[in-house]
């Protein structure tokens, strides 16, 4: 009996069912950049899919499921990026803040559809509280963490500043910038949003992000 190479096997129907499932949630971010929450429809994210309303069924009992298993799958994504980018800098808190801040500004992760996506759910959380739920528990961790690396930073002989009030500062900033990104996305520039950050931190931190920090 001839023995099938694993590695030339197609893909299985559990593989098969989970890309369907993440090419409706890319179709759902598709349809929501272009036109919103308000008027989204199954029929403009099957369009986009290019899949039977009957598909889209099979895999989610209603277009709610499915809208809170794109937002789920944004924050996990986004979540997971920043939490590597920190364990990838090394021990130190400013490589690890700065690591947070750069992977902000990522393509992968600012860029127009996605940050459309991402103010349309953050619009909807105070009727939606499943929405809420979901950015609420992304939020509290990515809090936590820049709020201890700012910590660490200013009990590490930083400027007689707030950390909180710092670490506020800095993603007010961000998210001012992915405003730029989604309003402006012609003349977004990445790499000048990231230089304002770090000039930021250059002031509220002098030691570690002037420039011999």
């Amino acid at each position: 009996m001839t023995q099938v190479d694993p590695q030339q096997r197609g893909p299985t129907r559990v593989e098969r069912k989970e890309a369907t499932r993440i090419q409706l949630i890319e179709a759902t971010i598709q349809a929501i950049a272009e036109g919103g929450l308000a008027d989204l429809t199954l029929a403009r994210i099957t369009e986009r899919a290019q899949v039977s309303r009957g598909l889209v069924n099979f895999h989610f009992e209603s277009k709610e499921q499915l809208l809170l298993a794109t937002l789920q799958m944004l924050m996990d994504e986004y979540s997971s990026s920043w939490k590597r980018a920190v364990a990838e800098a090394g021990p130190d808190p400013a490589a690890q803040l700065l690591a947070m801040i750069k992977n902000d500004f990522r393509p992968e992760i600012c860029n127009r559809p996605k940050a459309a996506v991402w103010f349309a759910f953050r619009g909807e959380t105070k009727a939606r509280p499943t929405y809420l739920e979901v950015c609420t528990r992304a939020d509290n961790e990515y809090d936590e963490t820049i709020n201890r690396l700012m910590s660490a930073l200013v009990a590490d002989g930083g400027a007689p500043v707030d950390a909180r009030l710092v670490a506020s500062g800095v993603q007010s900033m961000v998210e001012g910038f992915w405003i730029d990104c989604l309003m402006y996305p012609q003349s977004f520039d990445r790499d000048k949003a990231l230089a304002a950050v770090r000039q930021y931190l250059a002031v509220a931190l002098p030691r570690h992000f002037g420039r011999k920090g």
